[in-house]
């Protein structure tokens, strides 16, 4: 059995390579706290606003939720979201929903990360200000 000696220098660079890993494991996992299940059904439900099942909406979809989940964590996002539906609710039970001063902290936090995600994400599958369809061609200018 055949062992490499480590020097001192070695050993140094192994456990920052190990420490930026758990580094960035440690970063991934906090932005991907949000269930499989309430990705996919928000996917789905982005698209369906959004005009359609299309690889284009599918991409800017999935881009909004992970924007939102890197400003916003699961259990945040799951009450605004309670916040938003019951605020609805008519008489005092929706009073409660809708006359909160955490309601309107954490119902306005996410909309502020779904605002960013729209921006950043292209969300209905053209940039702003770009018309639908192709680009149009460039004419070539003829001297009469």
């Amino acid at each position: 059995m055949l062992h490499r000696h480590l020097d001192f220098e070695d050993d140094i660079v192994i456990r920052m390579i190990q420490a930026i890993a758990l580094m960035a494991a440690a970063t991934t996992a906090a932005a991907n706290d949000y269930p499989t299940l309430e990705r996919v059904d928000h996917v789905l439900t982005c698209m369906r606003a959004a005009g359609g099942q299309t690889v284009d909406n599918l991409y800017a979809c999935a881009c909004e939720i992970d924007v939102i989940a890197q400003q916003v964590s699961f259990d945040d996002f799951s009450e605004a979201r309670t916040f938003e539906i019951y605020k609805r609710m008519p008489g005092e039970k929706g009073g409660l929903f809708r006359d909160s001063d955490r309601a309107e902290e954490i119902v306005s936090r996410l909309e502020a990360a779904r605002a960013d995600a729209k921006k950043r994400c292209f969300i209905g599958g053209r940039k702003a200000g770009r018309p639908a369809g192709p680009a149009p061609a460039a004419k070539a200018e003829t001297a009469q």
